[in-house]
């Protein structure tokens, strides 16, 4: 493979580049649906205090899923871990950037 041809295909150094993995990661995760189940649990984020000291907290938009899961992805590439919050989980794993949004979980482990 020829050096455009590793770069057309997301390829730094060897390796695919953290942009071109969470660009496909956002083309294939189903954010509407991550927004429908946290509107109908009214699944609510802390966005701060309002100028009256009040807390700020509501269901985020599809903007906001998608920038705080950019963040977590960004940290899980760079650090090579796992980075969990709000739902999400965003993760390394032997060359894998991954992304879940979880509802429930269960373990037997302590």
């Amino acid at each position: 493979m020829g050096d455009q041809e590793l770069i057309n295909e997301g390829y730094v150094k060897g390796e695919k580049s953290f942009e071109f993995l969470a660009k496909k990661i956002d083309e294939d995760f189903n954010w509407g649906n991550v927004h429908i189940a946290m509107t109908a649990l009214n699944w609510c984020w802390s966005f701060g205090v309002d100028k009256q000291g009040l807390e700020n907290k509501g269901v985020p938009d599809v903007q906001t899923l998608k920038n705080t899961a950019y963040r977590f992805l960004k940290t899980a590439y760079e650090d090579e871990c796992q980075v969990s919050s709000g739902g999400f989980t965003a993760g390394w794993d032997n060359g894998d950037l991954f992304l879940i949004f979880t509802l429930e979980t269960a373990s037997s482990e302590h």
